[in-house]
């Protein structure tokens, strides 16, 4: 039976703890995840990787800072909701394909600035 994971975490354990893109041998597994990222396009791979290398999402949130300029924070959103989006993806196209996992999730909202601006 797989175990059920979530695809941040999946995209963590394959290029952090597997290191898929380095290892001589990687899992099967994190081979396949290797690979489903490898073919989305080239800006959303590499904002794939680097999150997963690194073991965090993309933040969204404007510095804490009183010159913060609009086209930062717009940057800043265009990032976490493409990221979000990528995400959707290859959960999509991993389902099913995994022997060891279930791929989940992403349990995330595309702009949750949205919402937390609602809560104000």
């Amino acid at each position: 039976m797989s175990q059920r994971i979530d695809i941040q975490q999946v995209l963590v354990w394959a290029f952090r703890v597997q290191k898929v893109e380095t290892a001589a041998s990687a899992d099967p597994d994190a081979m396949t995840v290797y690979w489903a990222v490898l073919a989305l396009p080239v800006p959303h791979a590499t904002l794939i990787r680097r999150y997963a290398r690194e073991a965090r999402r993309p933040d969204w949130h404007a510095a804490d800072t009183p010159t913060v300029s609009l086209e930062g924070v717009r940057r800043l959103r265009r990032l976490y909701t493409e990221w979000v989006r990528a995400l959707v993806v290859l959960q999509r196209t991993l389902e099913g394909t995994l022997s060891r996992f279930h791929v989940t999730g992403p349990c995330l909202d595309e702009q949750p600035w949205l919402r937390e601006r609602l809560r104000a």
